[in-house]
């Protein structure tokens, strides 16, 4: 028996968000909404267009609010509505492709920049080793990095003796890294534990539970190891206008805004305290020494910053 032609027509199934309604910091209720509009409308609909997609996400956001809001009790911004489980997963599966995430990069990717980040993950080597010294008791440092993306800070490791390990969830990352210890769960490194540092570079800002996942990561670290944490640092985005903006809190993807104090807050009420690491310099450049150590003289005095470092106690 055919089917009347109304019911044969395909219809775009609308994607499934779920409501936070406390705090992803203190866990307090008391909340104000900053901005809140739809994704098929306004800036935020322009942007998601200019994005380079696998799936395009747009026929399955039709009508969908965001809302971005703020904690009064702490000060800590989110997005209130963020995919359901199942819908994140279509996210990392058939909206951000292998061929998309090349897109995107290749419009960022200079030889500079990359010069640049293999001089950052070599800084942060260098500082971990030291920190590190008094609870390795001789032993390589073992290396944990959460988010790790295609393992470029885990070669790095490696490349200086560490025993590294990463888990990033996104298939398309773990089917193309750099690195060969690249897991997709947590439950696949707690054989590696106990780890002397802990990294997440670029990745409290995307976590629907930012705090209940660090409280079991922070399980897997020695008493005494170090915790590097940086976000981008939303101080002053209550809303989306530009494409700085967007890239800051991006409500499917940048779904958690965190400032320097909020971001410390946050550490410490998981049992971390913050420590100032160590200046190492990876350069050829006199003047860059100089002015590394005179950020590290001014450091108390200087602009916070969302890159810190801290000590499980």
């Amino acid at each position: 028996m055919e089917l009347p032609q109304a019911q044969q027509t395909s219809v775009p199934q609308i994607a499934v968000f779920i409501e936070r309604c406390t705090c992803i910091n203190c866990g307090g209720d008391n909340l104000i909404e900053l901005s809140a509009g739809r994704f098929d409308e306004g800036a935020v609909q322009r942007f998601i267009a200019e994005d380079p997609w696998g799936e395009n996400p747009a026929p399955f956001l039709k009508g969908k609010p965001w809302s971005y809001v703020a904690c009064q009790n702490c000060g800590q911004a989110f997005h209130r509505y963020i995919l359901d489980p199942e819908w994140n997963e279509r996210r990392f599966s058939k909206w951000m492709t292998q061929e998309a995430i090349e897109v995107f990069e290749k419009s960022i990717k200079t030889p500079e920049r990359e010069f640049q980040k293999a001089t950052v993950f070599t800084t942060h080597v260098l500082k971990i080793e030291q920190l590190t010294r008094a609870i390795r008791g001789g032993q390589a440092p073992r290396v944990l990095d959460f988010g790790c993306g295609y393992g470029g800070f885990l070669s790095m490791c490696s490349m200086y003796g560490f025993e590294a390990y990463g888990v990033d969830r996104a298939a398309a990352k773990r089917d193309h890294g750099v690195y060969d210890k690249i897991f997709a769960e947590i439950g696949d490194v707690i054989d590696k534990a106990p780890f002397h540092a802990l990294t997440l570079f670029e990745v409290l800002e995307h976590l629907d539970e930012p705090y209940n996942l660090m409280v079991e990561l922070g399980a897997l670290l020695v008493t005494g190891g170090i915790l590097v944490l940086e976000t981008p640092n939303c101080t002053g985005i209550h809303s989306i206008k530009t494409q700085s903006d967007y890239r800051k809190i991006h409500p499917l993807d940048h779904i958690n805004g965190f400032t320097p104090k909020t971001l410390k807050c946050f550490a410490q009420r998981l049992g971390f305290e913050p420590v100032s690491p160590p200046i190492s310099y990876v350069t050829c450049n006199p003047k860059k020494i100089v002015k590394s150590l005179a950020k590290s003289l001014l450091s108390p005095v200087m602009k916070p910053t969302t890159q810190l470092y801290f000590r499980k106690l």
